[in-house]
């Protein structure tokens, strides 16, 4: 490795620790989410079977819900791609900048600052999620076109194929932050930004496996040791209703008033630990790139 793993985790830890207001942008589309979740829970087709109603009388007299529905998810979805890619790149030029010598990073500033790479970091993610859809829909044409010219039994063979994902998704989610990283380190544009991180993965590509896998175990620990006791009360759901099945309204406003308790916990959390997911990647980014821009020294022989 052109990297030492535990001086990468320190200064992230560092970084991390230090400057909270990359928690913050971390956080934003969780908030986000927050003020569409009651929309989502109110127009939810599930929403009237949980309470109680008849679902197919519901929407005979109110046929405009699932269209509410679906109108909700696509007004969220928008706005929630463009602030993710705002959260990531905010994040990623405020580290690079704490690694250049800032010793303070202020909110508005990263806002400001790094809106010039927003279109590059985009069109990333873009190319990435075309690649991954066109392969995904590829595999999955042939699993279907031979599960049914073989009735079945091609399915069998295929399910190996399906392991084979993991080492792709993680190539994939490797290349993409090493690119994110060259556009706003390096200013490259998007072509030159994805062929550097492949570059620069392929090269390094056990220490950078190594160090996402700790990067994503730390994550899912992190969230899973908050956010996990806070499900316990969700058991107790069940006694909110009668014996003839009808909720009591008192629970129900609990169970809203819970749900969106969890929600930003979990969204805090995510914040928290995809800080330090990306200040992870930036680090290591400053490392490999140094050592691969290193000038090679000869030894002279006599």
């Amino acid at each position: 490795m052109n990297f030492d793993l535990g001086e990468v985790l320190t200064r992230t830890w560092k970084i991390g620790w230090n400057h909270k207001v990359l928690w913050l942008w971390q956080m934003m589309p969780g908030i986000l989410a927050l003020f569409f979740m009651p929309l989502f829970i109110l127009a939810n087709p599930a929403f009237p079977m949980l309470m109680g109603g008849d679902p197919d009388t519901y929407f005979t007299d109110y046929p405009w819900i699932p269209f509410v529905f679906i109108g909700v998810m696509f007004l969220f979805a928008i706005p929630s791609i463009f602030l993710s890619v705002l959260a990531q790149l905010a994040t990623t030029y405020g580290a690079i900048k704490v690694e250049k010598g800032a010793e303070k990073l202020a909110f508005m500033d990263l806002f400001r600052e790094s809106l010039p790479y927003f279109w590059r970091l985009l069109g990333v993610y873009a190319i990435f999620a075309a690649c991954w859809m066109a392969i995904w829909f590829g595999f999955m044409f042939f699993f279907m076109a031979g599960s049914v010219l073989t009735m079945g039994l091609a399915s069998l063979c295929f399910i190996p194929f399906f392991f084979l994902f993991i080492p792709v998704l993680i190539a994939g989610l490797s290349v993409v932050e090493l690119a994110q990283n060259a556009i706003v380190a390096d200013d490259m544009g998007v072509m030159d930004a994805i062929a550097h991180g492949w570059k620069l993965f392929r090269a390094n590509w056990l220490g950078i496996v190594i160090l996402m896998i700790v990067l994503y175990f730390a994550m899912y620990i992190l969230s899973m040791a908050i956010t996990f006791p806070m499900m316990f009360p969700m058991m107790f759901l069940p006694l909110g209703f009668d014996t003839q099945g009808n909720p009591s309204l008192v629970m129900m406003i609990l169970f809203f008033v819970f749900t969106m308790a969890i929600s930003l916990l979990s969204f805090i959390v995510q914040g928290i630990s995809m800080a330090f997911f990306q200040t992870g990647w930036v680090v290591v980014y400053q490392r490999l790139n140094r050592a691969d821009n290193s000038p090679v020294t000869a030894e002279l022989v006599e």
